[in-house]
Parts: C-alpha cells; structure tokens; sequence
C-alpha cells in the first residue's frame, strides 16, 4: 500500500482526530501495541510507517501507512518508532476497583509522570487496583502511558469522588507529611487502601477525614517533603511485604 502524504487525506485527518479524543488511548511502540493485544484489546484505528514495515512486517491487524513527516505529527514521542494504535480507554468501574483487596488512591495528583511511575510501582508491589479523585492527571495520556511502562493496561483503575471512597470496606491509610502512625505492617494487612495527594497541598480534607490511619516516612535529613513518586515507591514497597524491617 502506499504512503499516505497528504494532511488533507481523510484517513490522516481521522487519525489526528483520533489523537484528541480522550475517549481514546493512544499506544506507540511496538512493545506496548502487542501488550495491548496480548491483553486481548482491539484497536480502533493505527498507523504506521513504511520504514517500520520494512524492519517488522505489515501488522496483523489494519492500519493506515503514513510517511515520516505526517507520522510525526500524529506521535507524541520526540523518536517515534513507526507505530501507534488508538485503543478504547479502558477505565474500570468503581465497583470493580473496590472488590480489590490492595487498592492506590491517588488526590488530585497533576503530573501525568508522576501518576504513570507510581502506578508502574504499584502494579510491581502487588497492587491490583488504582482510584483517581477528580483533578488527578489521565493515566491514559501519552506521558502516563509511558511513565508506566504498559502497566496501566494490567491495572484495574477507576474514578470517584471523595463522597463514593467513603463506602470502601478497606482501611484508609493516608500518607502525610506529619503523621500519628509509623510504617508497620498490621496497616497494611486485609483491605487496605493507601492514599496519596500532592507534594504541595497534600490530601484533601475530605480523604483525611475518612482516613483510619495517617503515616509519615520518617526522614533524618533536612528535606522537608519527598517527590509524591518516591514516597509512594517507600510505602508500596513496604505494604507489599518487601520491607521487612519497620521505619
């Protein structure tokens, strides 16, 4: 097939449309395109270069060509690697999420990075589900896609408000700054859901009202607060049973 070249191609314009439709996950890369196919998700619609049909064959499933210069405009990445797929955004329903037993609550967090490492290092500490409170960056979004490194597509992740959360089952451990309690592991056995908010505002009122417990990451050095991402890594690592010293 040849190359589409032309912006005013409907196939292109469909695909940059495709590009801000945030009902739409865009992958890119092979790698994570056969994770999303592995995991059995379909795409709407993809494209690809013909350098990468070249190294790797035609896909196996349809998708349009496009050369260099108008694939660059439809991928997010500075080096793309010749192909991206749209996939229905798969967000889970909040029941879903809170049959899980190990449960992230990320408040109103507003870096896409940071919300796309800390769900890669949930994932990698045997978390299975995610609940993001209104205000809390997409972790659909291209750069959260990537921060995560696929895991969003393994994770059972869901919206709501502070109002729903209070019908958890879980115990609420909330992360701050100056805590009452110290990281042990009886917070974290049975249903446990540890909350995060941002670095500078913290957790909103209403998750510290609910909150069972509130727990600080002790610190000897002078530092006043740690990156959310970081802190998150300390705690997941420790709910997770692979800190098993107490802090």
């Amino acid at each position: 097939m040849d190359s589409i070249t032309s912006r005013h191609n409907p196939v292109y314009k469909s695909l940059a449309a495709a590009k801000k439709d945030k009902d739409l996950m865009p992958l890119e890369g092979r790698r994570l395109v056969e994770d999303a196919l592995l995991r059995g998700m379909v795409p709407r619609m993809a494209a690809v270069t013909p350098e990468y049909i070249g190294t790797n064959g035609p896909p196996a499933f349809p998708c349009a060509t496009l050369d260099e210069s108008l694939f660059g405009h439809i991928a997010d990445t500075v080096t793309p690697q010749g192909i991206i797929a749209f996939f229905d955004t798969p967000w889970a329903d909040f029941s879903t999420a809170r049959s899980c037993e190990k449960i992230l609550i990320l408040d109103a967090l507003q870096d896409p990075g940071n919300v796309g490492t800390i769900i890669r290092t949930a994932e990698a500490f045997g978390f299975t589900a995610v609940i993001l409170t209104p205000g809390t960056a997409s972790p659909f979004s291209p750069k959260a896609i990537r921060s995560s490194m696929g895991s969003c597509l393994g994770m059972c992740i869901a919206k709501a408000d502070p109002t729903r959360l209070k019908t958890l089952p879980h115990r609420i451990v909330s992360l701050v700054l100056q805590g009452e309690s110290v990281l042990e592991p009886a917070l974290f056995a049975g249903k446990v859901a540890i909350c995060l908010g941002q670095e500078g505002a913290g957790l909103s009122r209403e998750i510290l009202a609910m909150s069972h417990k509130r727990v600080s990451i002790p610190m000897k050095g002078p530092t006043e607060s740690l990156n959310v991402a970081v802190a998150a890594g300390i705690v997941l690592a420790y709910a997770g049973g692979c800190l098993g010293c107490r802090l």
